[in-house]
């Protein structure tokens, strides 16, 4: 995917997150530009300290939470 297109999807999620305005269009295409570039600054900076991005395809998928145990009640004593 281009950049321009990144930008592009970028500042339409923009503008959907504040109710869809009009007239603010060249305001979210800065704001999608602005968080694009910060989102490609932070990718160079941890690949300079050894860090590998990793893609969306390769993350490692979130475990499952444990599955809860079915809560056994014991028997009521009998008085005796």
């Amino acid at each position: 995917m281009s950049r321009e297109q990144i930008v592009r999807d970028t500042a339409y999620a923009i503008w959907e997150a504040e109710g869809k305005p009009e007239g603010r269009d060249l305001a979210h295409w800065q704001q999608a530009e602005a968080r694009v570039a910060a989102s490609a600054a932070a990718k160079v900076k941890s690949v300079a300290k050894g860090k590998a991005p990793v893609s969306a395809a390769k993350a490692p998928a979130k475990a499952a939470p444990p599955a809860k145990a079915a809560a056994t009640k014991a028997a009521p004593a009998g008085k005796g």
